[in-house]
């Protein structure tokens, strides 16, 4: 099946390009309620599913072991603009793991927030891997690996513990097949799997009815 056109974009009165997409709505039931174009064709969810990603954290027992608040268990779901406060709460979450920013992974870049950049560069400093937009979830997996006595360095790693518990959660979430096949590198270096559109749909479903989760 073909994915229709979604969006054109417009050039005075004349249609300069056109975009096209699928898009699924599925019930916990795994049920189809509505949906256009190919939703069986595999994507890269990336940090789309960071709170799918997150669920091994507080389903160990890891998030209440080591105190994590709202707030930080927020960070470690999303993606991030590297202000002040975000650094701040994804260093928390780090002492209490008894970790610093130098075990995180995720590699270096400017905070994504322009303001948030501005304001760096005018003060002289530099960033670090606590402004990576990804440091909230990265982070998690610290505290995920710490919490269970497991060495977090080359957490990255498709054969880490953290990963493969990661893994196993977004699989049994959207009954998708994850495995070398699928896989790829995210942006921030941690694996990612190429998912259908209508199992996404379907793992977000069960996500926030908690149909099925008992």
């Amino acid at each position: 099946m073909g994915n229709p056109v979604i969006a054109e974009v417009l050039r005075g009165d004349r249609v300069e390009s056109a975009h096209r997409g699928a898009g699924a709505v599925v019930d916990a039931t795994g049920a189809i309620v509505m949906a256009f174009g190919d939703i069986e064709r595999p994507v890269y969810p990336r940090s789309a599913i960071k709170a799918l990603q997150a669920l091994p954290l507080l389903e160990s027992g890891a998030a209440d072991r080591l105190g994590l608040s709202p707030k930080e268990i927020a960070l470690a779901c999303a993606s991030h603009s590297g202000e002040e406060d975000h650094v701040a709460t994804a260093r928390a979450m780090l002492a209490k793991a008894g970790r610093d920013e130098s075990v995180l992974e995720c590699g270096v870049h400017w905070p994504l927030g322009e303001a948030a950049a501005r304001a760096l560069a005018r003060s002289g400093g530099t960033p670090n891997a606590l402004h990576n937009n990804c440091s909230g979830k990265h982070a998690g997996f610290i505290c995920l690996a710490c919490a269970e006595g497991v060495d977090p360095r080359g957490y990255l790693a498709p054969d880490h513990p953290v990963q493969r518990e990661v893994a196993a959660a977004v699989a049994d979430m959207t009954k998708a097949r994850l495995d070398e096949e699928t896989r790829g590198i995210d942006g921030c270096s941690i694996p990612t799997y190429a998912i259908p559109l209508r199992s996404l749909a379907y793992g977000f479903a069960r996500f926030v009815t908690g149909d099925g989760l008992a």
